[in-house]
């Protein structure tokens, strides 16, 4: 890997975690020290005893959820990991890696995570070729001359309103290439809504990203042709470093957790869910959501305010009806696919 041109941006220092499907099985597996430094060209993480290091263009996402196993390992720990991000990492003929990190404490709050978040982002989107429709309908009328144009994802600096501060800040924006004179365009504030749509873009069908917002009063609604990788970047910059993550949401890759449980849903569905669940005490149920939600098999006497041995009556019942699986000998347990599924349809119908 060249390096000679290679220039450092910024660095993190906290703790850090390997999540791959080797690492989740492994009893081991821990958050350690993490020493994560950003080059032009390439990112280095730094463990006490492994170091991984991919050109950014090996960079899948950044900022994804964490599976919960790796949640759990943390309060097992009793590691502090309030604030955590991540960035995975797809090396040629290899698995995912996510790299998990976090602060040495909460006590940091998001700061330390989103400073260095902008500079992978930068990295990552600034002048990648885009093309814009902008200001196709106006206050509900269609704009006839709006036209796709040749642009490219720029940060620029714009005020930005902190507390009862004003400050100068970069955020991304679209600054177009085509025609005569130059534009910039604000694409990604004053949102309303994101969604994705088909449309011919230059007698090409493609996934566009149609972006309304809130202009002197008016709604303006504007599509943006971005390439796949570089959506999802700009996707999670939106729900990691703006206050429009909600609008995103449902347009980011669900997480392995989710998917699980979606399959199992699937599985178990209808009429059998709804039967299994209605044969639960409510006991039962109310453990199966407290274990759903992060909280350890032996933390559920103190949330729940049941002495020990009918907690562990209970986790047996479970265990025998097949929602629970035995990891250690002393009543630690998680959710089975069968688990997850019920505990989703309680959750959501509930």
């Amino acid at each position: 890997m060249a390096k000679t041109t290679s220039k450092e941006v910024a660095k993190f220092e906290g703790k850090g975690i390997i999540i791959n499907h080797y690492t989740l099985r492994d009893p081991f597996t821990k958050w350690s020290k993490v020493k994560i430094t950003l080059y032009t060209d390439r990112i280095l993480f730094e463990f006490e005893n492994k170091s991984i290091e991919a050109e950014l263009k090996y960079i899948v996402d950044v900022g994804a959820e964490l599976p919960r196993r790796a949640i759990e390992i943390a309060k097992s720990t009793l590691d502090d990991i309030k604030y955590y991000s991540s960035i995975t990492i797809q090396l040629p003929d290899s698995d995912k890696d996510i790299i998990g990190f976090a602060p040495e404490t909460s006590l940091y709050g998001k700061t330390l995570i989103n400073s260095f978040l902008k500079k992978v982002f930068y990295l990552l989107l600034n002048k990648k070729e885009v093309k814009v429709q902008y200001g196709v309908i106006k206050g509900g009328s269609v704009d006839p001359s709006a036209k796709w144009e040749d642009g490219i994802l720029v940060f620029a600096q714009r005020p930005v309103k902190k507390g009862l501060k004003v400050v100068n800040e970069l955020i991304l924006a679209v600054a177009v290439t085509s025609g005569r004179k130059p534009k910039v365009y604000n694409l990604f504030s004053n949102l309303e809504s994101i969604s994705l749509e088909q449309k011919t873009v230059e007698n090409e069908e493609l996934t566009v990203l149609e972006i309304k917002q809130m202009k002197d009063g008016e709604t303006v609604t504007s599509y943006i042709y971005i390439p796949e990788r570089e959506r999802l970047f700009v996707l999670r910059y939106i729900a990691t470093l703006t206050k429009y993550g909600k609008l995103v949401k449902n347009l980011l890759p669900k997480t392995e957790d989710e998917l699980i449980s979606q399959l199992a849903s699937e599985t178990w569905s209808g009429d059998r869910i709804k039967s299994e669940v209605e044969q639960l005490e409510p006991e039962e149920q109310e453990i199966l959501t407290a274990l759903y939600t992060g909280i350890s098999s032996l933390e559920l006497p103190n949330v729940m305010g049941l002495d020990v041995d009918e907690v562990e009556r209970i986790l047996d019942r479970l265990i025998d009806k097949g929602y629970l699986k035995l990891v250690r000998i002393r009543k630690e347990t998680e959710l089975t696919e069968k688990g997850r599924a019920i505990t989703n349809y309680i959750i959501s119908n509930f």
